[in-house]
């Protein structure tokens, strides 16, 4: 055999292992992109439901589990003192162990071309039996699309920044 045909064979190898790995690659994206778009990173699952979202924030909050109950947020509203107890309220109730007595969600509703839910959710401090009302406001993209995330817009669970419902 000649050195041009040695030549050939090496370059139709090299295209072919290149052709391969791109391959891999690829279809490694598309399963890492699809994973991306439909797991939810409050829940930690591909469970995206309104109520699973509440319970995740929920069960974070209780478990002073901060960075996941930031992941429930709008990223915005986490840090606007408007939107109730965000970022510096929750940060002080964070790990109380709140048990939950009653939740119960709105049917969606559109505001400003978004869907909005409405959370409505009963609990008791650890030590009283007194129950607090909340409510938790959920925000997602206007359209039923299979990809829609919901997220915290306004919440008021564990009471204003001054008065926190347990100490």
């Amino acid at each position: 055999m000649s050195d041009t045909e040695y030549r050939e064979r090496a370059a139709r190898q090299a295209r072919t292992a290149l052709l391969i790995s791109t391959g891999i690659v690829l279809v490694a994206c598309i399963a890492f992109g699809t994973v991306s778009v439909f797991r939810d990173s409050c829940t930690g699952s591909f469970d995206r439901a309104p109520r699973s979202v509440v319970l995740g924030f929920f069960e974070a909050m209780t478990r002073g589990q901060g960075e996941r109950a930031q992941r429930c947020w709008d990223s915005a509203a986490y840090y606007d003192l408007g939107a109730g107890c965000s970022q510096i309220c929750l940060a002080r109730i964070l790990g109380t162990e709140y048990r939950l007595v009653d939740l119960t969600l709105s049917e969606p509703y559109s505001e400003g071309g978004r869907a909005r839910i409405t959370a409505s959710l009963s609990v008791t401090c650890p030590d009283r039996e007194v129950v607090h009302r909340s409510e938790i406001v959920l925000d997602a993209i206007g359209q039923d699309v299979p990809w829609r995330h919901w997220k915290i817009l306004r919440s008021s669970l564990g009471g204003p920044l001054a008065e926190p419902w347990c100490k």
